[in-house]
């Protein structure tokens, strides 16, 4: 307990889990503590919007720590954790203080690390690939693309040499490597031809995956629809796609050789984090290692013990919740999205206000994931959204576009970045980015 007696609630991370968890704990029960290597919350939906120029930085992150928030923020990464003492032990995420070490203490521990770009051991891409999972990435890739159409520019660029320069090449056809060929679509197209006149029909956008689709959560329908809505408008899709390596200025795939481009951007795959890799919990066996939780939330132990119904408390450690992309419901597979992680939190903020520490009881309800509507962008005003529903086909072109931008003004959570992204589409509608 704190000094003034309330419970202290230790939250790691400050993705979408933690940071609405964070905000949806009641202050006056809980002393709150978030630890995170990174001091924003990023607003992943409109990454690829503002790497692209169509929003402000400023507008797509929120600071965790706040003149009005009573939150507590600790800028380190936790490296192990005792379960059984309550204790963390944490370093500072400061390079020039890498050595040294602290503890915390917590009643309540929630752990929300998140992931990890996965490059699949693929030569070269750390070093020469562009991510996009933060602010920080975004800004790499505005800058990027503003200097690969500088260079272009130069005197003396032969038109071949121009063409490989503006080739911008997505590994990933997920939504985010989708929205962010929609999003480049959209700016080359409109922007950039009255910035760049003299290199009209020069860029090119490739998206690569080694699925034999993209957009794999969507119907099969709605994936052919967003096919050929990205090549009639001249974007390559290369699907069975596998990569060698990623150079500087191309990159090595087994069915097509070397391609040249001006840039990679890497938009596929998740990692687990050491301190996930590390823990003593249960974790999935398959794919990405996630630490398993019961319907609760409640983390669960390494040893599995064998009974029938419920588990005991044995099975789970005391007071210690995961959630976020690093943590999974056991036999659920869940997706490692946004709309999950939101949703455990605000579920496990309403379990903890109401129950304090017995908020893991059995006669606390379990989680249920609401499978929502998911949205996809293909640029120029077109999208694809699938239904939330069985029986639901979903909708493609203007309409779902609409609701892919409504869905993007509805993730804020300010009012004040909600006008400011009105005013964004207004000044993109009326000058441009």
């Amino acid at each position: 307990m704190s000094i003034d007696g309330r419970q202290r609630v230790l939250i790691v991370g400050s993705g979408w889990a933690g940071s609405t968890l964070s905000r949806q704990l009641s202050p006056v029960k809980f002393d709150i503590t978030v630890i995170s290597p990174t001091t924003t919350t990023p607003y992943t939906p409109l990454l690829a919007s503002a790497a692209c120029g169509l929003y402000d930085f400023s507008l797509v992150e929120t600071p965790i720590r706040t003149p009005s928030s009573p939150i507590k923020y600790i800028q380190g990464k936790v490296r192990t954790i005792d379960f059984t003492r309550k204790i963390c032990r944490c370093r500072p995420f400061f390079p020039e203080l890498e050595t040294e070490r602290f503890e915390l203490s917590y009643d309540i521990i929630i752990l929300a690390p998140g992931c990890l770009n996965q490059t699949f051991g693929t030569p070269g891409v750390v070093e020469n690939a562009y991510f996009i999972r933060n602010v920080p990435d975004a800004m790499k890739i505005r800058t990027r693309i503003g200097e690969i159409f500088e260079k272009a520019s130069l005197p003396g660029m032969t038109a071949e040499e121009q063409r490989d320069l503006l080739h911008i090449l997505i590994v990933g056809g997920g939504p985010t490597g989708v929205e962010l060929a929609a999003e480049l679509c959209d700016l080359f197209e409109k922007s950039y031809a009255r910035l760049y006149p003299h290199l009209r029909g020069m860029p090119r956008i490739s998206i690569h995956d080694v699925a034999p689709t993209i957009l794999s959560p969507f119907d099969a329908k709605l994936q052919e629809y967003a096919l050929n809505s990205f090549q009639s408008r001249g974007v390559n899709i290369v699907t069975s796609s596998h990569i060698l390596s990623v150079n500087a200025q191309c990159i090595e795939t087994v069915e097509q050789g070397i391609i040249k481009t001006g840039m990679v951007i890497w938009a596929t795959g998740n990692r687990a984090t050491r301190l996930v890799e590390s823990l003593p919990v249960r974790r999935s066996g398959r794919g990405l290692p996630r630490i398993l939780t019961d319907q609760f939330l409640r983390v669960l132990s390494p040893v599995e013990k064998e009974r029938k119904g419920d588990y005991a408390s044995e099975d789970v450690y005391p007071e210690a919740y995961a959630l976020g992309d690093a943590a999974d419901i056991l036999s659920a597979s869940l997706p490692t999205t946004a709309e999950v992680a939101c949703q455990k939190a605000e579920y496990l903020a309403n379990a903890l206000n109401k129950k304090g520490l017995s908020a893991s009881s059995a006669d606390q309800g379990e989680f249920h994931y609401q499978q929502k509507a998911i949205v996809a962008y293909l640029g120029q005003r077109d999208g694809v959204v699938e239904g939330s529903y069985e029986g639901d086909e979903g909708w493609t072109g203007q309409r779902a576009w609409m609701a892919w931008r409504s869905k993007n003004f509805w993730w804020t959570r300010s009012w004040r970045q909600k006008v400011l992204i009105v005013a964004a589409w207004l000044t993109d509608m009326l000058v441009g980015r």
